[in-house]
């Protein structure tokens, strides 16, 4: 999966602004100059009012600004890079240097879960943040992101044969959304995991674990245990993390939505793109 799939590279900018609301705004407005939207009043209004509901700022220095809304019919994004900091508020109060602004259809939900879990993803390594803090130029972060973009699909896509023959969990009735729940624990507890412990995230986990469905939150954390990263792409017709291709009956009740999608060979929740 290549950037190009999420961001070109005239969507990388720096910020000028170092207070939140506007420099969101700023890179709203970016999406105006490019043509992109057409009012930059209604969606930073529906992108703040988002940041109302909780703040996007996942830590590491970096935030996820963003808004459903099916006022678009695409999916729109800007990646902004802060030199000084923003003061943002976040789980683990560090000021946040990137910003990945998303505003996007809900029927593209699933493709911004899987920007969201692959940026959380890089920006988790201390290593990667400092091979971005030095590159500084848009042009030098957007030739990282494209390099980091195709390491984190070959490392999601890489067989786990611990995955293999797991027993499946029937999750057919839960909504779809706890499919987006799920990736955002998952990234508390890559917090949580971290060599930097954030104060207050073990709060945060037992808060959104409120919100899930018991069935598919027991499923998630069984399968935590097992493997690496629970969550794999349906790459046309074959899943991503164990390369097995699903019988087309199954495809078909997929695609119907009744429920969260898993993989039936090896059992990860797959993100429909």
């Amino acid at each position: 999966m290549e950037i190009e799939n999420f961001l070109e590279r005239e969507q990388v900018i720096t910020i000028k602004n170092i207070e939140k609301q506007l420099a969101i705004r700023e890179m709203i407005s970016k999406l105006l100059d490019l043509g992109m939207i057409d009012n930059v009043d209604r969606f930073y209004a529906q992108v703040i009012h988002r940041e109302t509901l909780e703040n996007t700022g996942i830590g590491h220095g970096f935030a996820i600004p963003h808004a459903r809304t099916d006022s678009v019919d695409r999916f729109l994004s800007v990646f902004g890079i802060s030199p000084v900091g923003i003061e943002y508020q976040s789980y683990d109060n560090q000021p946040v240097k990137y910003l990945l602004l998303c505003i996007f259809p809900t029927s593209m939900s699933t493709k911004y879960l899987y920007l969201v879990g692959m940026m959380a993803r890089i920006f988790g390594v201390d290593e990667k943040r400092k091979a971005f803090d030095e590159a500084r130029t848009p042009a030098r972060i957007y030739a990282l992101l494209k390099k980091e973009a195709k390491a984190y699909f070959e490392s999601i896509s890489q067989k786990d044969p611990v995955g293999k023959g797991a027993e499946l969990t029937d999750l057919s009735g839960v909504p779809a959304s706890n499919l987006d729940l799920l990736i955002r624990l998952d990234r508390l507890y890559q917090i949580l995991d971290s060599e930097n412990k954030t104060p207050g995230i073990e709060e945060k986990i037992k808060e959104l674990k409120r919100l899930i469905d018991n069935r598919s939150l027991t499923y998630y954390e069984r399968m935590r245990k097992k493997m690496q990263n629970p969550f794999a792409i349906l790459d046309k017709t074959s899943c991503s993390g164990c390369h097995m291709e699903l019988p087309p009956f199954y495809l078909a009740e997929l695609k119907e939505g009744k429920g969260i999608p898993l993989c039936n060979q090896c059992g990860r929740f797959l993100i429909i793109l």
